[in-house]
C-alpha cells in the first residue's frame, strides 16, 4: 500500500497514533524514573479488560432484558460507556497498586511481582470477559491482536486532545513532577504540592493508557510506555534531555511501524512493536560502537 493511499484510508488512526507516539513515551519516562516502568504494561492491560468487563456486564446490567431470542441487552455499549469501564478499572487498579505499595515493608520489594501478579489476572480476565460478552468479543480480541485501523475522527480528537494536555503539563512542570517522584521529602521541604503534582502526573497517565488502548488498543501502549524511555536513558544527561529524546524515539519508532504495517501487511500494533524495539536496538547498537 503506497503512503496516500494510507493516509486516505486510515489517516485518523495514524493521527491517533503520532499524538500518542509522543505523549505516551513521556508518562513513560516518569514512571522509569521512579522505578515503576513495570505499570507501562500493566495499565494498557487493566484498560483493556475494563472494555471487555463493559462489553460482558453493561448490556446485562443496563440494556433490559431485549426481545425473546434476543441477546441480553439489545444494543452494544457506546463508545462512552467502554471508556468509563476503562477508566474506572485502570483507576482503581492503579490506586489498589499504590495502596499495596505504601503498606509495604521498609527495604522489601515487591512491585515486580505486584505488576506481574495484576497483569496476570487482567489478562486471564479480558479474555474471559470477551468470551461473556453477548457483543463485543471480536472488538476485544482484535484490540488484543492490535487490529487499530477503525478509528475515527471523534477518536482521533479525543487522543490528540489528551496528548496535547500531556505535552503541555509536562513542559510547564516537569520539574516539579521530577522531583516530587524521586525525592517527595525535599519537595515537601520546598513548599511544592506533592499530592497535586502525583494527582497531576496520574491523570495524566491514566487518560493517555486509556484513550490509547480503546483507540490503538494495548499492544503499542505497551511498547511506547516503556521502550522509547528505555533507550532514550542511554543518551540523556539531564531529564529535560530524557523526556524530549523518549518522545522523539516513540515517534520515529511508531512512523517506523506503521511503514512496516502497510508495507508488509500486517497488523499496526504488533508492527509499532516492532518498530520501537528496532529503535531500541539501534541505540543501544549505537552506544557500544562509540564505546
Amino acid at each position: 500500500m503506497d503512503f496516500a493511499t494510507a493516509i486516505e484510508l486510515f489517516g485518523w488512526a495514524l493521527a491517533a497514533l503520532a499524538a500518542t507516539a509522543v505523549a505516551a513515551p513521556l508518562a513513560g519516562a516518569f514512571l522509569y524514573g521512579r522505578g515503576t516502568a513495570f505499570q507501562g504494561v500493566l495499565l494498557p492491560q487493566l484498560a483493556t479488560f475494563g472494555v471487555a468487563l463493559g462489553f460482558a456486564l453493561h448490556p446485562r446490567l443496563f440494556g433490559g432484558s431485549g426481545a425473546a431470542g434476543e441477546l441480553p441487552g439489545g444494543v452494544e455499549p457506546s463508545p462512552s460507556v467502554l471508556l468509563a469501564w476503562a477508566a474506572v478499572v485502570t483507576t482503581v487498579g492503579a490506586l489498589l497498586l499504590a495502596w499495596l505499595r505504601a503498606r509495604e515493608r521498609p527495604g522489601a520489594d515487591a512491585e515486580g511481582a505486584r505488576v506481574a501478579g495484576a497483569f496476570a489476572i487482567a489478562s486471564g480476565g479480558a479474555l474471559i470477559a470477551a468470551q461473556l460478552a453477548p457483543f463485543g468479543g471480536l472488538h476485544v480480541e482484535a484490540l488484543l491482536h492490535g487490529e487499530a485501523l477503525a478509528v475515527g475522527a471523534s477518536d482521533a480528537a479525543l487522543v490528540m486532545g489528551a496528548s496535547a494536555l500531556v505535552v503541555l503539563g509536562t513542559v510547564w512542570s516537569w520539574r516539579d513532577l521530577t522531583l516530587v517522584g524521586q525525592d517527595p521529602a525535599f519537595a515537601r521541604a520546598l513548599g511544592l504540592g506533592t499530592a497535586r503534582c502525583e494527582l497531576a502526573l496520574a491523570v495524566g497517565t491514566c487518560m493517555i493508557v486509556i484513550l490509547g488502548t480503546l483507540t490503538l488498543g494495548p499492544l503499542p501502549l505497551f511498547a511506547l510506555l516503556v521502550l522509547p524511555p528505555l533507550a532514550a536513558r542511554r543518551r540523556a544527561g539531564s531529564m529535560a534531555t530524557f523526556l524530549a529524546l523518549s518522545s522523539a524515539l516513540g515517534l520515529v519508532g511508531a512512523a517506523l511501524g506503521a511503514g512496516l504495517s502497510f508495507g508488509a501487511d500486517l497488523p499496526l500494533g504488533p508492527s509499532v512493536v516492532a518498530g520501537q524495539g528496532a529503535v531500541l536496538v539501534l541505540v543501544v547498537a549505537l552506544g557500544l560502537l562509540r564505546r
